[in-house]
């Protein structure tokens, strides 16, 4: 496989200087004032020469941009502070980087990201035009607002992934992107033990900063690690870093004590068994060794403290919260109480017929839902769920059909990579069961690929057909 666009340095150092002098002078400017916060602060100075360079990288190539901000959606834990996000404003840069390539594009490659893709546009459509109306009836119109504000910001990565990964190796650039990510914030936390006041002490939490989201993204970077070994043949070092990286994965996450995240390391086990396509004997095999390592590990290894959670049969507060949702369905089935409006409505449907047994989760230190299909019902109705299942069924229904096709085709690189999405989002939707991160960015970095998958599927097929 050709990398070689990596290291065109004279094809990069064309498109930034098409920016002309203005571009230059922002980037001396830039490059100035990190110098002046270096001299403040060391951190500051790295952040902001990190800033400066994601700046320069992504309105100069924006392939590479989008792998830089994958890599940079697990970084949470230093990347956000209050309302103030700076994995949002990369993701502004990023669209304002999309907007000036799609209007100077010359050559489309077919037709646009909505022409290929009605049946996902509709759905995204009316999940964000649900959530906008719900700012009508919330409680909190202003949380109604910021949650469809993150919808919105969260689906124009689905266009923006359509015009930045437009060949085979950005693809495999973008998986490796997602794993490197996943392992480092995996390394961090192995490093960093969780401080012995945090309630999450003895779980690794690496840099998404919460143990059971930490898990789910280091469950759906194992089918991405293993089909990335099965692509990347012709370089023994590149298979041995993925190889590396899945063991990693699997130290993470055995380390964050996450019962959701087994579980769904379960599922997409199974799921691979059964999507497995040709490789289903391997899936199968696969299934067999991460029961045992799993099992092995716990009856054998581990103390007795991880042994006791993660076959504690407690919900942690979960069946509680899960109990006030549906009561607030019940009494708001069509409309729901409006859009990230659970937190500070749910008081109100505590004193109800049935137990509760942690009403604290409720009143004192309110807790959302941890389910997300559940907070979609409790929040928009009806109507919400199915706009969400939709925007889900028809973007992992495009993963399915492009490795349909990649299978008939012959393609085995590409059918691989497109299983192993789809198994990396079995594993983070099974985790979403347990936990509400519906705006994840890594969520929806794996979801924008879906229709980047059928779109490459297609024009190989097309020029199948033409030859």
């Amino acid at each position: 496989m050709n990398l070689s666009a990596l290291t065109d340095l004279s094809e990069l150092t064309e498109r930034i200087g098409a920016f002309g002098p203005w571009w230059l002078l922002c980037l001396a400017i830039g490059c100035a004032g990190t110098g002046v916060l270096a001299g403040v602060n060391p951190a500051y100075g790295l952040l902001a020469a990190g800033g400066v360079a994601f700046v320069v990288t992504v309105f100069a190539d924006l392939t590479l941009g989008f792998v830089l901000f994958t890599v940079c959606s697990f970084l949470d834990l230093f990347s956000s502070s209050g309302s103030l996000s700076v994995t949002k404003g990369m993701g502004l840069l990023l669209f304002g980087s999309w907007l000036a390539v799609t209007a100077t594009r010359q050559r489309h490659d077919g037709a646009s990201f909505v022409a290929n893709n009605p049946g996902v546009v509709v759905a995204g459509i009316c999940l964000i035009g649900w959530s906008a109306l719900s700012i009508a009836w919330a409680a909190s119109p202003s949380r109604a607002l910021g949650a469809t504000e993150r919808y919105l910001l969260d689906f124009l990565l689905l266009p923006i992934a359509f015009g930045a990964v437009r060949r085979r190796e950005h693809m495999v650039w973008v998986v490796a992107a997602f794993i490197f990510g996943a392992v480092i914030s995996a390394t961090y936390g192995l490093f960093h033990p969780t401080p012995v006041t945090d309630q999450e002490f003895g779980r690794l939490t690496g840099t998404i900063g919460e143990a059971n989201g930490e898990a789910a993204v280091l469950v759906a970077a194992i089918p991405l690690a293993i089909s990335l070994i099965g692509v990347i043949r012709s370089s023994v070092r590149m298979q041995l870093l993925a190889a590396v990286g899945v063991v990693l994965a699997f130290i993470g996450l055995v380390d964050t004590l996450s019962r959701s995240g087994l579980l769904s390391l379960a599922a997409v086990m199974v799921a691979g068994v059964i999507f497995g396509g040709r490789w289903r004997a391997w899936a199968t095999t696969l299934l067999l060794v991460g029961v045992c390592a799993t099992v092995g590990y716990f009856v054998v290894l581990a103390p007795l403290t991880a042994r006791e959670r993660v076959t504690s049969t407690d919900t942690s507060g979960r069946s509680s919260i899960w109990t006030i949702a549906v009561r607030m369905f019940e009494a708001h089935p069509v409309l729901g109480v409006g859009n990230d409006n659970f937190l500070n409505t749910a008081i109100d449907y505590v004193n109800q017929p049935g137990t509760i047994t942690r009403a604290d989760l409720i009143v004192d230190t309110p807790k959302v839902v941890h389910n997300i299909y559940l907070e979609a019902l409790a929040d928009l109705g009806v109507p919400g769920l199915i706009t969400l299942l939709g925007v889900l069924g028809t973007l992992i229904g495009a993963a399915v059909r492009a490795a349909w096709i990649f299978e008939r085709l012959g393609d085995l690189q590409l059918e691989l990579i497109a299983r192993g999405v789809v198994l990396a989002l079995v594993g983070l939707l099974s985790a979403d069961f347990f936990s509400s991160s519906q705006y994840a960015k890594y969520l929806w970095i794996l979801l924008a690929l879906c229709p980047v998958l059928l779109a490459l599927a297609r024009r190989e097929e097309a020029e199948a057909v033409g030859r």
